[in-house]
């Protein structure tokens, strides 16, 4: 490392170790340096400079560890002394520390630069940001296959698309906390490593219950990477290159949900690429889509056993000479590519300094932002696909068959039926052999000597019909098909076992495009949003780009077609992304370093409560109304924008 670089830390190390006043804590005690003796010299300083009585191990001056034993007679005296100082001034006092020490370490940042080492970290934990934009997509990819793969019914469909984000709230606040105690890194690589075994393990089980179970243990695996990530990145960044890197970081989330959308759009419809063992186990090719999007998780957790823990935690919990070296390696590597005691503290402590009156009003402010702005969201991109299928069913509905009166004998039907309505008629020795009826309705229709054999089905029922001497062989026309139905000596021979995947329909291309295009539209906001994040502010980005949004949502009662579907949602994700990514920046900015992950997994967690709201109460109205999810929406998004408005400006402030 250069001398230009040493001088500056013993400079900085000088100013803060001589500094007046007494602050009784667990890092920094003001007063006279202690005697230096040769039984106390640490084996982790580097040696001592005769002309200078700061080790170089000593980063920014803070004292040895076995120095300790030499101030205990000081602080007994300077305790003594403090009882007859007023409370207020104490904290005083130490606020003004922790503040020193915060323009310290960006100044050592500062002279650290900003080149390879940031952009290593920026790969690796973009590839954890990406893991959870994939998580996010996943299931609902794959569950109109594992609908059928599955047996399952409306309600289980909706507690599998809903499990995930009850996963990543309650990952987000526990890991956000256990972050601020253990550790970014290693905390992080917990969450990937839950995230990529489960994920994986998910692909392989066959019982609804245990991949249920699956999916929610990787949502809560996943759910510390979000708050745990921007922690973690943002310690690494001076304050000039914070909101433009963080805003570039957040563009991982969207390249996820592409990544997502690509590979389900490559993989699903392919029937073949799976195999099976018997009759009881099917690893077909939406479970081969499963374990695709659990290599961005493995990617990054491979990667993130190279790199170093935050500095700027280290020094919290008192390892001086760890964070030295580390901060001595970031410089080292981007000049190359240019030519103590433990702080004891819990979660819960955190959790609740938070909520202290410095933090209260930014905190109960922010949850607020976060709720609204994940209420709109997840519920409209919900919507959205759901929106586009209702219209796709109407049309289809359209172009319904119906056949009423008609009377058929001696015919065999080896072909596909579809969307077709049999109603008041009479079938004479026919055969259904070797097809597929597909959204069939029979109603009010008499069977006569008729023979179904090899027939598989899809949204088809029977309705008040009547069989006499018919056969049912190797069929999946089960009893929930025949409603009020009358039976004469008609039996049922070799039922199919299981549920068949129809992929014909199933797995439309189109639903795939509506998320690789709403995925994408993104990108343009992500560009302008990094940009303009250090110009335009923290503030007047997430208030302006929430307002737009709600402005683009208004528009949706125009909405009447699925390509209007699709321009709107396209133009409301590319809006809207701003405001999330101000709001990374500025729950980073805000909070203390021993408190920022904890501060960001609460807040994320409660987002991950507005986003199963979202997905709950906007899929209900679905083919009933768009007034209440248009002005939900609308609503909860200027309310956010204009209370995000009262927030404090953080552009400026360093990093404490």
């Amino acid at each position: 490392m250069d001398d230009r670089y040493t001088n500056k830390v013993n400079q900085v190390s000088d100013d803060y170790r001589y500094q007046d006043g007494n602050y009784d804590g667990n890092y920094y005690q003001g007063g006279e340096e202690p005697g230096q003796e040769e039984d106390v010299q640490s084996d982790a300083t580097e040696g001592h400079d005769e002309d200078d009585e700061v080790y170089e191990g000593e980063y920014q001056g803070i004292p040895h560890p076995d120095d300790i034993k030499a101030q205990k007679k000081k602080k007994k005296a300077a305790g003594m002394a403090d009882e007859f100082k007023d409370h207020a001034d104490l904290m005083a006092e130490k606020m003004e520390d922790e503040e020193q020490l915060a323009h310290q370490y960006e100044s050592i940042i500062e002279e650290c630069g900003h080149g390879r080492f940031q952009w290593m970290l920026f790969i690796v934990l973009g590839l954890a940001l990406m893991a959870d934009g994939v998580e996010v997509f996943v299931v609902g990819f794959v569950l109109p296959s594992a609908e059928k793969d599955m047996c399952l019914s409306s309600s289980k469909k909706g507690m599998l698309g809903l499990i995930v984000y009850l996963g990543m709230m309650v990952g987000a606040v526990l890991w956000g906390g256990l972050a601020d105690k253990l550790g970014r890194k290693s905390c992080l690589i917990l969450c990937l490593s839950i995230n990529s075994t489960f994920a994986f393990l998910s692909s392989f089980v066959q019982g609804y219950g245990f991949f249920l179970f699956c999916r929610l243990i990787s949502g809560f695996g996943i759910g510390g990477s979000l708050p745990i990530v921007f922690a973690y990145f943002s310690e690494f960044l001076s304050r000039e290159k914070r909101g433009e890197h963080l805003s570039w970081l957040c563009m991982f989330w969207m390249i996820g949900g592409l990544y997502a959308s690509v590979m389900a759009w490559s993989i699903i419809p392919h029937y073949g690429w799976g195999f099976s063992m018997g009759t009881s186990y099917h690893f077909h090719s939406w479970r081969v889509f499963v374990v695709v999007c659990s290599l961005p998780c493995i990617a990054s957790l491979v990667a993130l056993k190279f790199m170093p823990e935050s500095p700027r935690f280290l020094l919290e919990i008192g390892k001086h000479d760890e964070a030295w070296m580390i901060l001595k390696q970031i410089h080292d590597t981007n000049m190359r590519a240019k030519g103590e005691p433990e702080r004891v503290f819990t979660v819960l402590d955190n959790v609740l300094y938070c909520l202290t009156a410095q933090y209260r009003m930014n905190t109960l402010f922010l949850a607020v932002v976060w709720f609204t702005m994940a209420l709109s969201y997840y519920g409209l991109i919900v919507w959205f696909p759901d929106m586009i299928r209702y219209y796709q069913e109407v049309e289809y509905k359209t172009r319904e068959k119906t056949f009423d009166n008609h009377t058929l004998e001696n015919f065999t039907f080896n072909f596909t039926l579809e969307n077709q309505v049999h109603r008041n008629g009479k079938y004479t020795n026919v055969t259904f052999i070797n097809m597929k009826l597909r959204d069939v309705t029979f109603e009010d229709m008499e069977f006569k000597s008729c023979n179904f054999e090899d027939v598989t089905s899809s949204e088809t029922l029977f309705k008040n019909c009547t069989f006499h001497n018919t056969t049912f062989y190797n069929t999946d026309l089960y009893e929930h098909k025949f409603i009020d139905c009358k039976f004469l000596y008609s039996p049922f021979l070799d039922q199919k076992v299981g549920c068949h995947l129809d992929f014909e329909r199933d797995n439309d291309f189109l639903i795939y495009l509506v998320s690789f295009l709403g995925s994408l539209s993104v990108l343009p906001g992500n560009i302008i949003s990094a940009l303009l994040m250090d110009k335009v502010g923290r503030i007047k980005m997430i208030g302006g780009s929430m307002l737009i949004s709600a402005v683009c949502c208004f528009f949706l009662f125009f909405g009447n077609s699925e390509s209007a579907m699709i321009g709107w949602q396209c133009l409301f994700c590319g809006t809207s992304i701003a405001a999330w990514n101000a709001l990374d920046v500025i729950t980073v900015e805000l909070y203390p370093t021993d408190k920022r992950a904890t501060a960001f997994g609460i807040l994320n967690g409660l987002c991950k409560i507005g986003a199963i709201l979202g997905n709950s109460i906007f899929a209900s109205f679905v083919g009933i109304t768009k007034v209440v999810p248009i002005l939900l929406a609308s609503s909860a998004l200027v309310g956010g924008g204009l209370l995000a408005l009262r927030l404090p400006e953080t552009r400026d402030q360093v990093l404490m």
